[in-house]
């Protein structure tokens, strides 16, 4: 199998999420004041072992994740997919966006994969609906983000095959939990556009993304009349 590149990698991904920094929005709602996404306590990223060793080549910025609760670290490194470690910054003040990991430059999106095994392109992790500003404020996803996480991940999946099954299995996860709440899936499609899918039947439903809507304390928000105004 040939290895992943990731300094041409990282290369090819790099482009923000938004114009906006999103962390700047979502801090403030998190008792830390840190963004949800770099706070361990609410997400704990991985990285590929070859990734892994990539980064501690050639930074100091991470190192393997560690906790004192032990039941939960059991639990995580039950769920986490073979061929990957779980991995901390020393914390978002001291970011080099040039070595954020693969996870770090896509969350809170994963690749969709259909029940026929094709990528067509991403929705987000739904457990994190509640807290990231970015899932409610999916029309400020860039273009340019969008495509390069589609090409990021056809590359991922050409060498790492296994990967496509990991994210077939919690997409097939996704569509359960959706299908139980009764709810569409919301999609970036690698076509471009922005779409809804049926959990049941896999239907797609073209939606203007401006009309997906917001959760938690952004949807409070966003009803304010000056959306500036943080509660």
């Amino acid at each position: 199998m040939v290895s992943i590149q990731f300094a041409s990698l990282y290369q090819r991904f790099d482009a923000p999420i938004s114009i906006f920094n999103c962390g700047e929005h979502c801090a403030p709602y998190n008792e830390r004041g840190v963004p949800f996404c770099c706070d361990t306590h609410h997400a704990v990223p991985s990285a590929y072992l070859a990734e892994w060793q990539f980064l501690g080549a050639n930074t100091s910025l991470w190192h393997e994740y560690q906790s004192d609760d032990v039941k939960h670290l059991a639990r995580l490194r039950r769920e986490l997919p073979d061929g990957q470690v779980m991995i901390e910054c020393l914390g978002h003040r001291y970011c080099q966006r040039d070595y954020r990991s693969i996870v770090c430059r896509s969350f809170p999106f994963f690749p969709y994969i259909t029940r026929q095994g094709e990528f067509i392109g991403f929705s987000y992790y739904w457990e994190y609906e509640d807290r990231c500003w970015v899932i409610s404020s999916l029309s400020q996803v860039s273009v340019e983000f969008r495509g390069q996480f589609i090409a990021a991940y056809d590359e991922i999946f050409r060498l790492i095959p296994q990967e496509r099954e990991n994210f077939r299995s919690y997409s097939v996860h996704l569509r359960r939990v959706f299908g139980r709440r009764h709810r569409a899936i919301p999609l970036f499609h690698r076509n471009g556009s922005c779409y809804k899918v049926t959990p049941h039947n896999g239907r797609l439903r073209r939606v203007g993304v401006e009309s997906l809507p917001a959760y938690g304390s952004y949807k409070i928000v966003s009803a304010l009349p000056f959306p500036d105004e943080r509660i």
